[in-house]
């Protein structure tokens, strides 16, 4: 028998009733020349059953804007196909723990909810309140 390799609940998503890996959505991210880093987390979406949130960390100097989300989304499709366009792209730092993880059901609940929780293991607390608060610009 094989051994496999532990997967995590949050590595995919089912999005138009098509499995996506949010690995695969950020690599492809991060393979754009504005993204520094970037990570996908699923949220509820009416009609397609999950959708694509894209947190991302712009490159210094990189001009935020609708136009650069437009063009990541565009990205994405030719990359990986329509399921796997980020519905949402949201600009900011990610939130990390000390050690440089990045704390994904946090991602996932500001999607979900635009509420942060329990804040308490991030190396910067801000970033979750900035996430919040920029929440409302991601959605259009």
């Amino acid at each position: 028998m094989k051994n496999r390799a532990a997967r995590r609940g949050d590595d995919e998503i089912i999005s138009d009733g098509q499995r996506v890996s949010t690995r695969e959505i950020e690599a492809v991210l991060a393979g754009h020349g504005a993204v520094a880093e970037a990570a996908a987390v699923g949220f509820p979406s009416a009609g397609r059953g999950e959708a694509v949130w894209a947190f991302v960390t712009p490159e210094p100097g990189a001009m935020v804007s609708d136009v650069l989300a437009a063009d990541l989304k565009g990205w994405v499709r030719r990359q990986l196909g329509a399921q796997a366009v980020p519905e949402m792209v949201q600009f900011g730092p990610l939130p990390k723990t000390p050690s440089g993880e990045v704390v994904r059901p946090l991602l996932e609940r500001i999607a979900a909810t635009g509420e942060a929780g329990d804040v308490s293991g991030l190396a910067d607390t801000a970033v979750a309140d900035y996430l919040v608060k920029t929440r409302a610009d991601a959605q259009g």
